[in-house]
């Protein structure tokens, strides 16, 4: 399929208007933008950005060329740190509702426009006289900030002048939740500090935790309080890349240092600490069933609000464990106001109880969960740190390699048996042969395990890996797969040796280092600059679905797979759903999920080839099957527990029937937004649970009263389509090549489903 096929339909968007709760404000033509650049600790700091900006640092990049190589890849921080500000990871979401507009022709790594997902470069000749920037979500203005001071300059001018502020650190947002258009937009990763890797890292050991007015003794008391013995104070424009370099390399790997330190994080080098990630939960694909997700490793946060206030705040009150729970429960949150907020060195901070009433315990509910950009810019973070774990192993599945061998129905059994074993290991150790929770825990898959084992991915710690191999090979001598195919060595051969251990490193710093290229030293950034968008979207699977109904859920997988659609998971579960600290905006389903996979609603959005975005028109057969089991034992009624992963999401995402949970919404080609929004649960109690949002609605009220803090998917905005019924879009093909399709397979008689 060529993506000149799309474009009528990525055409339709243009000219529409968004509409949500409330419309980000636009900066008036005459803004006085100078009396800005005359408050901020360097003029050059502030920029007033152009399309043709846009068009040469951020789109040229991607034109194809006589140089260009086989393997293209063009990294986050190829375009991430350009002076215009407006580059972002997510390349398409520079346009309204994150779809790109016409002009583009893309070919993929290969050159094969049928294998475009990911890396795509522009193929010439390439028109650029209509950048189509009537639909181009470009900022009014860009501040680079280099201190705080700028910070709460930029949020005093945008009020003075009632301009609506984004927040963006590198743009992974894949609702575009990081540019408004006309908005002044504060860029933190340009300048900001970078607490993490200029040596922030401290250990308790010698802290005075009875002072109150000092953020790391606030901070080294609650880590005490969980058991943690160090912390580490991250910026609010630092990545990824920066903070597992000072934690794993710069502390762990300097001999002066006795204690060795693991950081729970995210996957990808260009994914921001501070920022969205964290604000809309922090999933860690390598270490979360160790020690839940990012929101839990909080201890204490500096923001500036919609106000202008500079704060920082935390726990400073709690109670002991409870019953099920990892960590001390919240109950008092104290803040604190910087009284000298203008002052550029830092060193000069004045920090004094508010002389304006802030609610510190909504804050910290909010900020923890409910979404970036929505409540204020976040300046620091100060995250626990965790005894590093033993040695981690990557286990990956072969058997693509063996598709020679694997043929026709042995496929799909396969396929049944590593679901079956795989689930057990991690949501069911007991039911095995000798597996501790820990080792179980101990293994992780950031969306690199899928339903079929062709070249899964799991992240072991602890050495856990060998025994997941071992408890592989001991499942085997009782499953009736090897009653069925026991007398084929060759095929016994393959499915007895199907996981294996790749590389083993000594942190999780080594497992996306590059060693190689420009970046060589620094952490990949996942799959570099993406194009597309559309259909990144996530469901959670119920903890409750996985132990109640493990053979249905199973079936239902194959038969997604039988489908030709082969769903990546995004692994929870083991220590995520008992460390909140009880003051948190997850939303139910999220925080007791077994795991998220690709989501199968149907919608139009431009397709993908890739497996791991999902099916791109969905099926709403199976939609349905899923969600009858996931809400099965679950009333429904006018709480819904939310179901969505808001760091995996796109623009058209809404949730179900308000009236039937088990069916989906219907699309854009079937209802207009408005009748969608009439029937459909809503994007946000999708994302955080009808509680959860009523809640966050009411702090955003209190906090941001004049919508300074408006983004595509946050609290105070909808979804983002206002239009007719349009045509479906073309069908991309989701079978990977390399074997033979599930898809092609079909049941023979009488076969049953082994127990």
């Amino acid at each position: 399929m060529k993506l000149s096929h799309l474009f009528p339909l990525s055409f339709l968007f243009r000219g529409v208007h968004v509409v949500h709760a409330a419309q980000p404000k636009h900066a008036a033509p005459d803004t006085p933008w100078e009396e800005l650049r005359e408050e901020l600790s360097s003029p050059s700091i502030l920029n007033l950005p152009t399309a043709s900006e846009w068009e040469e640092q951020c789109l040229r990049p991607m034109l194809k060329s006589d140089t260009l190589t086989e393997k293209f890849h063009l990294y986050g921080y190829d375009i991430g740190y350009k002076p215009a500000g407006v580059c972002m990871i997510h390349m398409s979401c520079m346009y309204e509702n994150c779809n790109f507009p016409p002009f583009y022709s893309l070919v993929g790594n290969s050159g094969e426009a049928e294998n475009w997902s990911y890396n795509q470069a522009l193929e010439p000749p390439f028109d650029s006289s209509d950048l189509f920037e009537d639909i181009m979500e470009l900022p009014a203005a860009v501040l680079h900030p280099k201190v705080a001071s700028d910070v709460v300059h930029g949020i005093e001018f945008a009020q003075k002048h009632d301009i609506g502020i984004s927040v963006k650190v590198l743009g992974h947002s894949y609702f575009g939740a990081s540019t408004n258009r006309g908005t002044l937009l504060i860029k933190m990763s340009s300048h900001y500090p970078q607490y993490g890797i200029e040596g922030s890292l401290t250990e308790c050991s010698g802290v005075d935790t009875t002072n109150a007015a000092d953020a790391n003794g606030v901070a080294c008391a609650l880590a005490t309080a969980r058991g943690k013995d160090a912390f580490i104070r991250v910026g609010g424009g630092e990545v990824f890349d920066t903070a597992y370099r000072a934690v794993f390399s710069d502390w762990n790997k300097n001999p002066e240092n006795i204690n060795k330190y693991h950081f729970v994080g995210g996957y990808a080098g260009t994914v921001s600490v501070a920022g969205g990630w964290m604000q809309s939960g922090g999933l860690s694909g390598s270490s979360m069933r160790l020690h839940g997700i990012g929101i839990d490793q909080v201890l204490h946060i500096e923001m500036v609000l919609p106000n202008g206030n500079h704060v920082r705040f935390g726990p400073s009150s709690w109670e002991g464990k409870e019953v099920g729970f990892a960590h001390p429960k919240t109950t008092v949150v104290t803040g604190y106001c910087n009284t000298n907020s203008h002052e550029t060195d830092e060193s000069s901070w004045k920090w004094a109880t508010c002389e304006e009433e802030n609610n510190f315990e909504d804050l910290w509910f909010a900020v923890r969960g409910g979404g970036g950009g929505t409540f204020g810019i976040v300046t620091s973070v100060y995250y626990q740190l965790h005894e590093l774990p033993g040695k981690l192993q990557l286990v990956s599945t072969n058997a693509f390699k063996h598709h020679d061998i694997l043929k026709g129905m042995i496929q799909l059994r396969l396929a049944e048996e590593y679901l079956r074993f795989t689930l057990r290991y991690l949501f069911l150790p007991e039911t095995l042969h000798n597996v501790t929770e820990i080792e179980s825990r101990s293994c992780n898959s950031p969306g690199l395990m899928t339903i079929y084992p062709g070249s899964s991915l799991i992240i072991c710690h602890n050495s856990a890996g060998d025994k997941l191999i071992d408890e592989w090979k001991k499942y085997l001598e009782t499953s009736q797969i090897k009653e069925e195919y026991g007398n084929d060595e060759d095929i016994m051969t393959v499915i007895q040796n199907l996981f294996g251990i790749v590389k083993e490193y000594d942190s999780q710093l080594y497992v996306t280092l590059l060693e190689d290229g420009p970046y060589a030293g620094r952490l990949n950034d996942d799959n570099g600059v993406v194009f597309d968008t559309s259909n990144k979207q996530l469901d959670h699977v119920p903890m409750d679905t996985v132990k109640n109904y493990l053979d249905e859920l199973i079936a239902i997988m194959l038969e997604e797979l039988i489908s030709g659609n082969d769903s990546a998971m995004y692994i929870m579960g083991g220590a995520v759903p008992f460390s909140s600290d009880q003051m948190d905006a997850l939303s139910p389903l999220r925080r007791n999920a077994a795991f998220a996979k690709s989501s199968l609603a149907p919608s139009v959005g431009q397709p993908g080839g890739d497996l791991i975005a999902g099916n791109a028109n969905g099926n709403a057969k199976l939609f349905t099957k899923y969600y009858e089991l996931f809400f099965r034992d679950v009333e429904m009624d006018n709480n819904f527990p939310g179901i969505f992963c808001h760091n995996h999401a796109h623009n058209e995402a809404i949730g179900p029937l308000k009236t039937d949970w088990t069916q989906a919404c219907p699309t854009l080609a079937e209802a207009s937004q408005v009748e969608r929004e009439e029937m459909c649960v809503s994007q946000a109690e999708s994302f955080w649970g009808t509680t959860n949002v009523a809640h966050l609605e009411r702090i955003k009220r209190d906090i941001d009263p004049n919508n300074l803090f408006i983004c595509n998917a946050g609290i105070g905005s909808s979804t983002s389509f206002k239009m007719g019924k349009q045509p479906k879009a073309p069908k991309a093909s989701n079978v990977s090549k390399g074997y033979k399709s599930p898809k092609q397979l079909k049941k023979p008689k009488g076969h049953k489903q082994p127990k």
